[in-house]
């Protein structure tokens, strides 16, 4: 009986050390949605943000709360994001008629895929640990695009995709990654 007792006893300590530990480091739930509000508070579209992280809040407690891995993040909606409306641009494009509205596809979606493209490089800066200081440069870079793309559609108000919707959409987008990874930078600059 002492024999199963030990072992019993044991299994628990091996369970308890295993929980310990992969809590470590870790943030709690409710701190980790306060610095998302926080975040979003940051933003001019405050209610739009909200919707958007609640949408993913898992995904960002899969993190450990950090502002890297917060930005990180971001930064892979912003990239889903900017890949969606990329496809949604070239299918248009692709079943269109119109020689107006094929050119504006056409000339968004290279800007779409150039703001990935850009994206793509923060999120390898983001995760070689280096070179945080060209992150606003290529968020930058990649708000040009956008507004190279909204320029096209501002032309005059024939929008039957609603492509303006999709870039104030992927603004937002943008804004939030602005917002955290210009956090991001600040904790650098502090340490």
């Amino acid at each position: 009986m002492a024999f199963s007792s030990d072992r019993i006893i044991f299994i628990a300590l091996i369970i308890l050390a295993i929980s310990v530990t992969s809590s470590l480091g870790r943030r709690d739930k409710s701190d980790i949605e306060k610095d998302l509000r926080d975040l979003c508070s940051q933003t001019n579209r405050t209610k739009e943000c909200l919707s958007v992280i609640k949408s993913e809040l898992n995904t960002f407690q899969d993190t450990d709360g950090s502002s890297k891995g917060v930005s990180g993040v971001v930064i892979d909606l912003a990239i889903a994001k900017a890949r969606e409306i990329h496809d949604d641009l070239n299918r248009l494009y692709g079943g269109s008629k119109d020689e107006d509205l094929k050119f504006k596809y056409i000339t968004c979606s290279k800007n779409y895929n150039d703001a990935n493209r850009n994206l793509e490089l923060v999120k390898k800066m983001l995760d070689s640990n280096r070179n945080y200081r060209f992150i606003a440069v290529e968020i930058n870079d990649t708000v040009q695009e956008l507004k190279g793309c909204i320029l096209e559609f501002s032309k005059d108000t024939f929008d039957p995709a609603h492509i303006k919707d999709r870039n104030k959409e992927f603004g937002l987008y943008l804004e939030i990654a602005t917002v955290a990874t210009n956090r991001l930078l600040q904790e650098k600059n502090r340490n």
